[in-house]
């Protein structure tokens, strides 16, 4: 069932009237439609089980316009946007309900505006739709044939569904007569002609029962009063109906307009809907006589039904024939139908297609598969001739899975699509119906129709190219005007409905000929005829011999559209030799059409077919470029050649300076030339390392050695770019000079520098040293050396800049390495302390303080540290020497035996190679102690306080606890330190050395859950209640004991019923097993049992009134009357029994009254006691 927007499907199929060839003429576009709100089983209105109904308006084009009631109320403007849609409702007031009968109703809907639009009409409720595409008024007809199904469906029979069809006049003064194939519930019987007379806009809907079927009802306009025939809108449906050989089952539905019979074919192929198990075929005939065949089988006249046609189910493709125009429409059944009646899981829905005569065919289609609602498999079924299928194309792509039909020179194929728009084009006109399926969902149309009246009809000829006009003409173009009808007449009038006279042909000749095996006579319009942009209409009033229904004159009209050949002009850009050339076309397109292009571009290639091509010129030269340009109406414009000069390349070309190092500035040169003299303006340069420049003689610098590729692209003032000219360039690395050379003193004679320079891979062969000693002592001669590893003896102490420059063999001059070095004069005198050298133990390292002396103008140049144990020496030279004097050095050993250590400590002090002063101390270290402690990592709350164990190793000293919750003796109380993390501190000193340990530890304290009973209370026995404790606590797990009464015992809030009295304790434990218990009393009252005699005769057994439990009951009452209604016993509580006696006095045996309250919850019991003497 389809749904509400079950598919806007038809409307990109609309705008393909629109857009293409066939936008006009006799398509489904135009400026004026009629329909109506047809009858639906569900009634009208804005509740979510009625019906309504929308209208879909678009178009390839902007316009407005306006849907309206025929009696003019209810006026609803409406606005389109090109390509886009725009959604009416129509007023609840036009719907027509089960109306039926003779008297027209005014509820005709009205659409009109300014410029052609496509028009779907849709009636639906909830899972019960139906939708059509509306004709417009020009290409309406005068004779129509009702096509409906046999009525049957699930409707309620309180709420019966129809056949329908109705009738909508384009005009005043309309006489239709109606013979019904089916009597109409408003009584007019089947067989019986009636004649309605309509105004414009006025409706008549016809309606018959259950079983019946309208299918074959005939309805034409007539002539009446003199006044001619008028063009009529008819729509055949139901409002709820079952399609299949079964049981009715799901229904939906049905509305569409009928085809005028003019526009009947006698050639049709239909193609099974793809994944159903059978489709149904009705064959309408237009004529009883008719000679049908079905797959070249003939149809006997004994199987057509006395409506006119016949009907089949098939499961395979069909080919129609017959002699005289016939309508064949295609239905799909209800989902779960087969031929057998077996229910069967497919999926899908009622739906009526009417199929189109190959006569009506078209050559491109824009469809739209639709998704809504639940549609989950969409289809387009195609019949090609053979021949054309191979140039069938679905969204430019083309499709060749076609199967040819036997015996046949069509071909069909069932297309599956995707939801969305699809284009589908052919070299040659096809048939086409769009469809799809869903659960309980379907829909289905043609996919777009001409309509034109076969047997008359007008052609518009082209006089130059011979092409018959569809739709759309060219301005200022010579047309020929020809009228094809079916007889011979004595007159022809043409109107062309503008400011022009009427053209009168009396007597004309025709050119008799024969068209689809019927005589057919072809009248010329005399001489050629052009037309301006816009809106034409050709009308032909023609005599028609032997008056009909309509009379003797007969109007046959032709609507078109002129449109202006497309605007014409392009620039041209880059006319340079071996790159694109572009041309850009610079004329205005407009949007509703499509244009093609074909570009000669002069120099004998292949012509270019885009918009904006761009095309490479093989030579340089002068060429000539021709466009021209065709719309998509057909329309073409050729414009003047257009002069380009091809212009040959400049060519590029560079030096560059040397030497060619790396981190050295490089300068290129241009040296670039234009072979036609043009000024070179521009210059693009790649130095193949990633750099470019736009500069004519740019100045580059590499940072790495190695092999690059330097490009160069020139470009000149007519935009003409060379070729790339490329030069291979090394460079060569530029080496980093470096050396090392010690400190020294006076003593040491000559110092010796080490060259460590880089020489970046190069051998060390071939290289010049260029050494500067900085010794304004020496002379000239001694104070340099080109040596690679030089000595230099120095006579005075002081600091001496050194410097080093060095050329590689490829002239590459490495930059100045530059280093001071000291020359010292004497040697220094080695000293050092030690820090708190009564107090040294293990865990602190030991401070040294140098202490050294030297000459005011000498450098320590080094020092060294032997710190006497197995550890390496610290050398510390000149940058490393510590400014502070204090050097720190950890001792470690064994902190058990012994627990001091001693060792030799020794400091060398150096101001040069051989000058060097040693000084030496002895220290003893102690040893820390170790403590072991093993405190716990979490505890609960409600734990009792622990003790930190703490193992002293045999070390004598204090140890001092600090924290939450902690003793300094280390008892740590979990309640005292709460809920939470407690770091805790622990401090031990030894008594000889003060030598320390110390630790820091946490201990998690978890929460113990927070338990709140209810208190103490007593309970019925036999009833239940729910214990209600409150707990507080981190993911509790709960256990009562015991769990006797209980409906669980391991949950916060059991049921409890027991049986005795019982004290309930429950544990709530947290995540971290942390616990509480609480507990509750729970008393038990008993029924009390009341004890019907005793015998209060002083013999010790059973002298008083027992009544069992009672006494549980504090705040019982207990009353007691004799027969005569007197109270004789009664009691607050019953801690007393009742002797049978009142006022001291025994009573009499007999039988008493006694009314016992026991309160508490409990009813009043109430009963008789025999006093036995």
């Amino acid at each position: 069932m389809r749904f509400l927007l079950r598919c806007i499907a038809l409307f990109l199929l609309l705008l393909k009237v629109c857009a293409s060839t066939h936008a006009q003429g006799t398509s489904n576009k135009g400026t004026e439609f009629y329909t109506a709100y047809m009858d639906h089983n569900n009634g009208s209105g804005t509740s979510g089980t009625q019906s309504s109904m929308n209208l879909y308006i678009t178009s390839d084009v902007s316009t407005t316009g306006v849907v309206e009631l025929a009696d003019g109320s209810s006026p609803q403007p409406f606005t389109v946007t090109a390509n886009q849609v725009t959604t009416v409702l129509v007023p609840y007031s036009a719907f027509l309900g089960n109306l039926s009968g003779k008297a027209p109703s005014s509820k005709g809907i009205h659409i009109t505006a300014q410029r052609p639009v496509a028009v779907y009409a849709h009636i639906f409720a909830n899972s019960v739709s139906g939708a059509t595409l509306l004709l417009p008024v020009n290409t309406l007809g005068k004779d129509y044939t009702s096509i409906n199904y046999t009525q049957k469906s699930n409707a309620a029979l309180n709420n019966p569904a129809y056949n329908s069809f109705i009738i909508v006049a384009t005009d005043d003064n309309t006489s239709v007569q109606v013979t019904p194939s089916a009597t109409l519930i408003s009584g007019e019987v089947a067989g019986q002609s009636f004649t309605l007379a309509l105004n414009k806009g006025e409706v008549f809907q016809g309606l018959s029962a259950d079983g019946t079927d309208l299918t074959g009802t005939h309805i034409k306009s007539v002539s009446a009063n003199g006044v001619a025939c008028k063009k009529i809108a008819v729509f055949s449906g139901s409002s709820r109906i079952y399609i299949g050989n079964c049981t009715a089952k799901t229904s939906d539905n049905l509305f569409q307009q009928v085809y005028p019979t003019s526009s009947w074919g006698k050639n049709y192929i239909s193609a099974p809907l793809s994944s159903r198990n059978f489709d149904v075929f009705r064959v309408v005939l237009s004529d009883p006589a008719t000679v049908l065949k079905i797959n070249g089988n003939l149809i006997p006249a004994t199987s057509f039904t006395s409506a006119g046609y016949y009907e089949f189910t098939s499961k395979t493709p069909n080919v129609f024939t017959a002699d005289k125009p016939i309508q064949v429409v295609q239905y799909a059944v209800t989902q779960g139908t087969s031929l057998t009646c077996a229910t069967i899981s497919d999926i899908g829905d009622p739906e009526m297609i009417y199929l189109n005569p190959i006569e009506q065919g078209l050559d491109h289609v824009t469809l739209y598969s639709c998704p809504r609602y639940s549609i989950t498999a969409s289809y387009i079924n195609v019949i090609i001739p053979s021949t054309a299928a191979s140039t069938f194309k679905v969204d430019g792509a083309a499709y060749t899975n076609f199967i040819n039909l036997a015996n046949s020179t069509y071909a069909y194929a069932q297309i599956k699509v995707a939801n969305g728009t699809h284009n589908i084009t052919a070299g040659a006109n096809f048939n086409a119906i769009a469809y799809g399926f869903g659960s309980v969902e379907s829909y289905g149309y043609s996919a777009g129709t001409d309509l034109k009246n076969l047997a008359e009809q007008i052609t518009v000829t082209d006089s130059t190219t011979k092409q018959v006009l569809t739709s759309t003409a060219c301005s200022d173009q010579r047309y020929k005007l020809q009228l094809t009808l079916p007889y011979k007449t004595s007159q022809i009038k043409w109107d062309f409905k503008d400011s022009t006279a009427a053209v009168y042909q009396n007597n004309p000749v025709s050119k008799d000929t024969v068209i689809n095996d019927n005589p057919a006579y072809i009248y010329s319009y005399t001489g050629a005829v052009n037309f301006k942009k816009g809106s034409h209409a050709v009308v032909a009033t023609v005599f028609k011999p032997g008056a009909d229904d309509c009379g003797s004159n007969v109007d046959i009209e032709f609507d078109f559209n002129v449109v202006d050949p497309p605007p014409i002009s392009f620039a041209i850009n880059n006319f340079c030799l071996g790159q694109g050339t572009a041309f850009t076309y610079s004329s205005v397109v407009d949007s509703t059409v499509t244009n093609t292009y074909d570009w000669d571009f002069g120099d004998g290639s292949l012509h270019g077919t885009e918009q904006n091509p761009v095309h490479t010129y093989a030579t340089s030269g002068d060429y000539k470029v021709v466009l021209s340009v065709t719309s998509s109406t057909g329309c073409s414009n050729v414009s003047a050649p257009q002069a380009v000069h091809i212009s040959k390349k400049p060519k590029a070309d560079f030096s560059y300076s040397s030497p060619d190092c790396n981190n050295v500035s490089i300068a290129f040169k241009d040296a670039s030339v234009d072979p036609e003299g043009n000024k070179i303006i521009s210059w693009n340069w790649n130095f193949g390392d990633g750099s470019t420049s736009t500069d004519q003689n740019p100045v580059h610098t590499y940072a790495k050695d190695s092999t690059y590729l330097v490009k160069l692209v020139v470009a000149n003032d007519k935009a003409c770019q060379g070729d790339t000219t490329t030069k291979n360039l090394v460079i060569h690395p530029t080496p980093v000079a470096d050396f090392t050379a010690p400190d020294i003193c006076l003593n040491d004679g000559k110092e010796q520098f080490t060259n460590t320079s880089d020489f970046k891979g190069d051998p060390q062969t071939g290289f010049a040293y260029q050494w500067t000693f900085g010794d304004k002592f020496a002379t000239a001669a001694n104070n340099a050396s080109t040596a690679k590893d030089p000595q230099h003896a120095y006579t005075k102490a002081g600091t001496y800049t050194v410097t080093l420059v060095i050329t590689s063999p490829f002239g590459c001059i490495s930059s100045v390495a530059t280093k001071d070095i000291i020359v010292n004069a004497s040697t220094p005198t080695a000293a050092f302390a030690v820090n708190n050298s009564t107090m040294l133990c293990t865990a602190n390292p030991v401070i040294f303080q140098d202490k050294s002396t030297k000459s005011t103008d000498d450098v320590i140049t080094k020092v060294v540290w032997h710190w006497g144990d197995s550890s390496a020496d610290s050398v510390f030279p000149k940058d490393s020497i510590h400014t502070n004097g204090q050097y720190r050095h950890l001792y470690t050993f064994a902190a058990t035996t012994p627990t001091a250590k001693t060792y030799t400590v020794t400091l060398d002090e150096y101001t040069g190679l051989t000058c060097i002063s040693t000084t030496t101390q002895t220290i003893t270290v102690n040893a820390n102690p170790v403590i072991t402690l093993t405190p716990p990592v979490s505890v609960c709350q409600e734990a009792s306080p622990v003790i930190i164990p703490a193992d002293q190793h045999g070390f004598i000293g204090n140890g001092v606890f600090s924290g939450d919750g902690i003793s300094a003796g280390g008892i740590f109380s979990p309640y005292k330190a709460g809920p939470g993390k407690h770091t805790i501190n622990y401090v031990f000193t030894t008594n000889t050395s003060e030598c320390t340990y110390s630790q820091t530890f946490d201990i998690v304290v978890n929460a113990t859950p927070v338990l709140t009973m209810p208190a103490d209370f007593k309970l019925l026995e036999g009833d239940t209640t729910t214990l209600k404790p409150t707990a507080v606590g981190d993911s509790l797990t709960y256990q009562w004991t015991p769990s006797a009464g209980l409906d669980h015992d391991n949950v916060l809030s059991p049921l409890a019923s027991p049986t005795n009295d019982t004290r309930y304790t429950l544990t709530a434990t947290s995540a971290k097993g942390c616990s509480v218990s609480a507990s509750v009393f729970i008393t038990v009252l008993k029924v009390p049992k009341v004890s019907n005699t005793f015998t209060p005769n002083g013999d010790g057994v059973n002298d008083t009134w027992h009544i069992d439990q009672l006494d549980r009951y504090v705040n019982s009452t207990v009353e007691v009357f004799s027969r005569n209604g007197e109270k004789v016993f009664s009691s607050l509580g019953y801690s007393v029994p009742w002797d049978g006696k009142y006022n001291g006095q025994d009573l009499p045996a007999g039988v008493y009254y006694y009314i016992i309250n026991p309160k508490s919850g409990r009813k009043t019991m109430s009963g008789w006691v025999t006093v036995v003497r």
